[in-house]
């Protein structure tokens, strides 16, 4: 064990996680065997609160039937929306389509790799560029999330619950760590490490690679749960509300209704407050509630008491 504050050396770091990665990495997954920014592009806004696991066949899926940002942003909102079944959010499929036809607008179908011009595209904030910047151009960048955080704080400050240092100070460890050239392995080294090995409840420290340099080893996981109560948040009383009970489970259970509506068709409104609202039990007035912020986010078609998906 490191002492706090006595970081390791950061070349033993890129060497001792890189080597790692080399032996171990999950380099099979189709969006790791592949710079094709679209792709890159794909695959990030599918993995955004989705297991890799359900992610891989979707898509695959919709590579084949939208192979670049041209197919994407030439097809229907309703066609997207069809082919994101099982993915969840889908809110994020209107969005990754809205992406495409800007980047067929705006850069001649070429994805951009500068900063700026990421940040102005639909649905990508500071994460995805990142994220795009690495794994689509190789760039020196890195995309922070809580598996990157949770890892650089254990192996340069101990254990995360309660953090020892700000957020600010967190990731600019984080963004010094990235080695020269090396922005597309370092990324996924981080995440396949958080994933597998130094994971949130349960780090296998004997058989990490950074185990020598690491402040936080070896973690008892009694005493990192412990810690981990002690200074968990409260929960809202949103927190507590059944999943089948929540707005987003009843907006997908109508998507997921619209969805199965032959193309060009739709559905009365009184046919899918008998189908799909009656069975949640909800309160009657608040399917148009619904159904209009579901419109506002560009998901459905509201008009003339029928509903179908958006064109």
């Amino acid at each position: 064990m490191n002492a706090p504050g006595a970081a390791p050396g950061m070349r033993s770091v890129q060497r001792l996680l890189l080597g790692w990665y080399a032996r171990n990495g999950r380099e099979h997954l189709p969006w790791r065997l592949t710079r094709d920014p679209y792709r890159v592009v794909v695959s990030e806004f599918m993995l955004q609160q989705t297991q890799v696991d359900r992610v891989v066949p979707k898509y695959e899926a919709f590579i084949a039937r939208f192979p670049g940002f041209g197919s994407l942003a030439a097809a229907s909102t309703a066609d997207v929306l069809r082919l994101w079944q099982g993915l969840g959010y889908n809110s994020r499929a209107v969005r990754l389509k809205q992406l495409a036809q800007a980047v067929m607008d705006r850069f001649g179908g070429a994805m951009p790799y500068d900063e700026e011009s990421l940040r102005s595209l639909p649905g990508i904030g500071p994460y995805t560029v990142a994220a795009i910047r690495a794994f689509a151009f190789d760039l020196d960048d890195i995309a922070v999330d809580t598996n990157v955080r949770r890892v650089t704080h254990r192996m340069l400050h101990g254990l995360e619950h309660p953090p020892a240092v700000s957020s600010r100070e967190l990731d600019r460890n984080v963004h010094s760590l990235v080695p020269r050239g090396r922005g597309h392995d370092w990324n996924s080294a981080l995440m396949d490490l958080g994933a597998t090995l130094c994971t949130a409840r349960a780090p296998k420290c004997s058989i990490c690679p950074l185990e020598p340099v690491c402040v936080a080893s070896p973690i008892d996981a009694a005493e990192l749960e412990g810690a981990r109560m002690r200074h968990a948040r409260r929960r809202s009383p949103q927190d507590a509300i059944p999943f089948e009970q929540t707005t987003r489970f009843a907006r997908g259970r109508i998507i997921d209704r619209l969805r199965a509506l032959p193309p060009g068709k739709r559905i009365s409104l009184l046919d899918l407050h008998r189908e799909v609202w009656s069975p949640l039990n909800r309160a009657p007035n608040e399917l148009e509630t619904v159904l209009a912020a579901l419109r506002r986010d560009g998901l459905v078609h509201f008009e003339d008491q029928e509903v179908a998906l958006q064109d």
